[in-house]
């Protein structure tokens, strides 16, 4: 898929949704009990130009949903009802400028990730997506203050690490010399499995130790993200 499928980039606001780990059953499954398991992560960063160095606060909530994939075929609407509350305990409402992009992109993310499954023999009960969400809000000095000493932002922060799924990045050193660049065979039929898109031969890939490959951005961005493989969970040091 295009990263311009997947990807809402605007000056301070930018939107991602990933294929997490998907788990194939050993017998086809119809497609009215496919499902689609949404996690929503937002990550809001306070920021004060006040003081010199500036000084920024992320904070960070997570909310998950699941739904019908067959709901993606009801209409728009539908599928904007169904994530609205999601959104809204992540302090996103459905009056968020970007919320009917992003409701869009998910749509048309978990669409072709159930055709590439299909394309691939993969029997999937539940297709998992991840959706990342991250904004900036400039706030005076004192507001900045106030949210660092919040007993109400540290029970926020506690409520995610405790909920964060095992969504650890991998330690950037060990990406640097474990994750190397190679060369795409003629006439493979390699495809990401991050974005989804083939690989074309001739190009250049990343391989992690686990041999499975990837695109370079692609493993680059999920790796900042989980130090899991996203194929096999091979764990990277984090």
């Amino acid at each position: 898929m295009a990263s311009d499928s997947t990807d809402i980039i605007h000056n301070d606001f930018s939107h991602h949704v990933f294929l997490s780990d998907i788990i194939c059953e050993t017998h086809p499954v119809p497609l009215s009990q496919v499902q689609i398991e949404l996690t929503i992560t937002v990550t809001i960063n306070f920021t004060c130009f006040d003081r010199v160095p500036a000084l920024s606060l992320p904070v960070s909530r997570q909310e998950t949903v699941t739904f019908d994939l067959l709901t993606l075929w009801e209409g728009r609407d539908q599928v904007r009802q169904i994530l609205a509350p999601a959104f809204a305990s992540v302090r996103l409402g459905a009056d968020t400028p970007w919320y009917g992009m992003m409701v869009d992109k998910i749509t048309r993310r978990a669409l072709v990730i159930y055709d590439w499954t299909l394309s691939k023999g993969f029997n999937c009960k539940v297709l998992p997506l991840d959706s990342f969400i991250e904004t900036s809000v400039l706030v005076s000095e004192d507001t900045l203050e106030f949210l660092m000493g919040s007993r109400a932002l540290a029970e926020s922060a506690a409520e995610f690490e405790r909920n964060n799924h095992g969504m650890v990045p991998a330690q950037e050193s060990s990406v640097k010399e474990m994750v190397t660049r190679v060369r795409v065979e003629d006439g493979g039929d390699e495809d990401c499995t991050v974005c989804l898109e083939g690989m074309e031969g001739g190009s250049y890939a990343a391989r992690m130790p686990c041999s499975h490959m990837f695109h370079a951005e692609c493993i680059e961005k999920w790796l900042k993200l989980s130090h899991y493989c996203p194929v096999c969970r091979f764990q990277m040091p984090h």
